[in-house]
């Protein structure tokens, strides 16, 4: 009788052994699997991140440009140097024109893809980092949605001159509106056959009270996207910065 209770016992302490070693098993490779998977999400965000903030970079050295330009107008609207001024619109290409300061606007679409993607499919559950997950989240859903609001009120803002536009029945307004394909295409890449059509432009919109006002609350509105995308940039590289910590640790 004791024989065979031994004998049972240690089959089933065997069996128990199996499974214990078994869950084990499993438990270490699904761990390896989410650790593993974590250095590829990290290595993905930073890579993110990286693009991101390049794109932010070059917007905001665009805007500033083109902050200064506007600021000059502004200030000297009743005394501007127009050839000085034709000079910059000649030259300016996307970033410093007529066109874009006073008939068109600028959006701005950060490459954010891979940031939504994590948090998206739920993959953003496999940091452990609790302060990267908060920061990621705070970086889309508060950070730049500020920007996106400030820089739609601004298009906002331009349409609402562009209402002024089409309903004016100034023949002078008319012809500064009157392009085409060609011309635009030639201006924005830098053309020096369009001087007199600039100055023309310049002649007339000087004239136009409408435009002086919304060139000052442009640059009101411009003032509070600059500040918001400086804030972007800021939670930019404290996220990146935390996640290269992450990583080396890891």
């Amino acid at each position: 009788m004791k024989k065979y209770l031994f004998k049972y016992s240690l089959e089933f302490l065997v069996i128990v052994m199996g499974i214990s070693v078994s869950f084990w098993l499993n438990n270490v490779k699904d761990e390896t699997y989410k650790l593993e998977k974590e250095k590829e999400i990290l290595t993905s965000l930073h890579l993110n991140l990286t693009e991101v903030k390049t794109s932010l970079d070059s917007r905001l050295e665009m805007l500033i440009e083109e902050n200064n330009l506007m600021d000059y107008l502004s200030k000297n609207w009743r005394n501007i140097n127009k050839d000085s001024i034709v000079i910059e619109f000649e030259n300016g290409g996307f970033i410093k024109s007529f066109h874009n300061i006073f008939l068109d606007y600028r959006e701005y679409h950060p490459p954010i893809t891979e940031i939504n993607s994590i948090i998206s499919d739920g993959s953003i559950r496999y940091l452990n980092n609790k302060e990267i997950k908060l920061n990621l989240s705070s970086l889309i859903n508060f950070n730049l949605d500020f920007v996106v609001q400030n820089i739609n009120s601004e298009i906002e803002l331009q349409q609402s001159f562009r209402e002024i536009l089409l309903t004016n029945s100034s023949e002078e307004i008319s012809e500064i509106l009157k392009t085409s394909q060609m011309e635009l295409k030639e201006r924005f890449g830098d053309s020096k056959k369009y001087q007199n059509k600039i100055k023309e432009e310049l002649n007339s919109i000087l004239k136009f009270r409408p435009a002086e006002n919304y060139l000052n609350l442009k640059i009101r509105q411009r003032y509070f996207v600059m500040f918001f995308m400086e804030q972007f940039k800021n939670q930019l590289e404290s996220l990146d910065s935390l996640i290269l910590l992450e990583m080396k640790l890891n």
